[in-house]
């Protein structure tokens, strides 16, 4: 489903948050995540899975979400909540409200300027014919070299 959303959006610029950690601060991060994912589907759940179910699951949370920073993780969740209380999300629905806002916050920033046209050469058939007579002179002093 992220996949399909990043191709609608468009080549997407994700700066890969989780692997810029050293590999101790990268193991908290996905710590957090873990914390913070069953934070959020702590009210969904009717009937909890098993432990190693668990265990699966929040793994397939963070390997997501591992590239993204705690503050985008918790506006995402939050978002989701507020927009469906009654719907339990997966991974796949809060990376994509990651990426929207991403791209949102991305699109307003300002557009750097154009850069200036080069002015070109005034005698543009001048030089092209001088470029040509000197290029002969070389094909032909090249050629009379292995005729030697």
């Amino acid at each position: 489903m992220t996949t399909e959303i990043a191709k609608q959006q468009g080549p997407q610029m994700i700066r890969c948050y989780g692997q810029s950690l050293e590999p101790q601060d990268r193991s908290k991060h996905r710590a957090w995540i873990g914390v913070r994912v069953s934070a959020l589907l702590e009210n969904y759940w009717q009937t909890k899975p098993s432990e190693a179910t668990l265990e699966m699951i929040y793994q397939d949370w963070i390997d997501e979400l591992d590239h993204f920073t705690r503050e985008e993780i918790t506006a995402a969740c939050r978002s989701w909540v507020s927009a469906n209380p009654r719907r339990k999300p997966n991974f796949g629905d809060i990376s994509a409200l990651v990426v929207a806002d991403r791209a949102e916050r991305r699109a307003a920033l300002p557009k750097p300027p154009e850069p200036e046209a080069r002015p070109l050469p005034e005698d543009v058939e001048a030089r092209r014919k001088a470029a040509e007579e000197i290029m002969a002179g070389f094909v032909s002093r090249h050629r009379q070299g292995h005729a030697q």
